[in-house]
């Protein structure tokens, strides 16, 4: 069975916006998280291409409807993008400007090409932006916040193949032409879009699985819902939340703020080698610890299935080596006495507001990095090495 172009293209229109009529749905009953906002208006261009390029195929007078469907398809790429940015906590300023300069490109190619251009008018800016952003996405995805996620797995797959197909589609353009067997067979409009239909849903189920994580703490503007285990430990977003008020009270108050990170780096291949109870009961017993020896009044929150974080404000007199020492050495002793067929190494970070300012989030991340550098390497921050 043949199906032409415009065929597959109110097909690939069709599935585009179902897809962002329910997650804009979703996003409008769940008061939604700036993550999910831009992912939003990533669902929101992707429609304005669809029915750009529909208007140009059913009225080939309208040619300026090509630029704008370029443009718009480039800038659901980059909110894409820009919603890993936000999930990571990253400034959006500099990456915001080169997304908005990159789709003024793309339009304006389209636009200087004229109607002679065609569907093709200025398609290499359009397809090295599309590559520009789904590579920059890509790699976004296994940054910080969002790569800890099991599941920003399967978008680092979705804007992977889109970077891949760009750039090639772009290369074989240049080389050979858009008459080229080659390009025709490959790299055609057909192709591209039932490429767009598969990611677009793949990429939908995805964010929504996403922005459901980031979005915990959802709610009114001025009010936050922090969620804590039955240990007392505070779920990522709640403890990122609770963090950054006591970091800006700090600052104002002239006192300094600790982060001391816990990470274990070998609980997979306990897993792999004990078996899933094994490495259950280590976790809990890592979880309950860290809650137990931290100090009275610290925030204790999970940074993921085997990191934890601790805060608490500091003065001129307070021996933070000291408390991460003693709090290292405690945690040991109590998965010794789990009675595990080994006891996994555990590191422990250390940023201090003295060293790094009052950004929770840079505090959050870099106590994270070091702990997970002392995991791997055995030298702890106070100086002693080992597990």
């Amino acid at each position: 069975m043949n199906l032409d172009v415009l065929t597959l293209q109110a097909a690939a229109s069709l599935v585009i916006v179902v897809s962002t009529v329910m997650f804009l749905l979703d996003t409008l009953m769940s008061q939604d998280s700036p993550p999910g906002r831009l992912w939003a208006g990533a669902y929101l261009s992707g429609t304005l291409s669809a029915v750009c390029y529909l208007a140009w195929m059913l009225l080939p007078d309208a040619w300026m409807a090509v630029a704008l469907g370029n443009g718009a398809f480039v800038a659901a790429t980059g909110f894409i993008w820009l919603g890993c940015v936000s999930y990571n906590r990253h400034a959006m300023r500099a990456p915001a400007v080169v997304m908005a300069v990159t789709v003024f490109i793309v339009i304006s190619a389209a636009l200087i090409a004229g109607p002679e251009g065609g569907e093709w008018a200025g398609a290499v800016p359009y397809f090295l932006g599309n590559a520009l952003f789904a590579i920059a996405g890509a790699v976004e995805t296994r940054r910080a916040a969002i790569g800890r996620r099991w599941s920003s797995g399967g978008l680092t797959l979705v804007l992977s193949v889109e970077a891949v197909w760009f750039l090639a589609r772009s290369v074989v353009f240049v080389t050979v032409g858009p008459d080229s067997d080659l390009f025709r067979t490959v790299f055609d409009t057909r192709v591209s879009a039932l490429l767009t239909m598969t990611l677009v849903i793949a990429a939908v189920i995805v964010t929504s699985a996403l922005r459901a994580n980031e979005s915990a703490l959802r709610g009114l503007p001025d009010i936050r819902r922090l969620s804590v285990d039955r240990d007392g430990v505070l779920l990522r977003e709640s403890f990122e939340a609770a963090l950054a008020i006591t970091c800006a009270r700090a600052e104002r108050a002239g006192e300094g703020v600790c982060v001391i990170g816990i990470r274990i780096d070998d609980l997979r291949r306990v897993v792999t080698a004990f078996g899933p109870d094994e490495g259950e009961g280590i976790a809990r017993e890592l979880w309950a610890s860290v809650r137990r020896h931290a100090p009275t009044m610290a925030l204790v929150g999970e940074m993921d299935a085997t990191g934890l974080n601790v805060a608490f404000t500091t003065t001129p007199t307070t021996d933070v080596r000291r408390a991460a020492r003693v709090l290292h050495a405690r945690v040991i002793a109590d998965l010794a006495g789990v009675g595990a067929s080994v006891v996994p190494v555990v590191g422990v970070g250390m940023a201090l507001s003295d060293e790094h300012g009052h950004d929770a989030a840079v505090l959050s991340e870099r106590a994270d990095a070091a702990a997970a550098q002392a995991a791997l390497t055995g030298d702890q921050p106070f100086g002693l090495t080992g597990h």
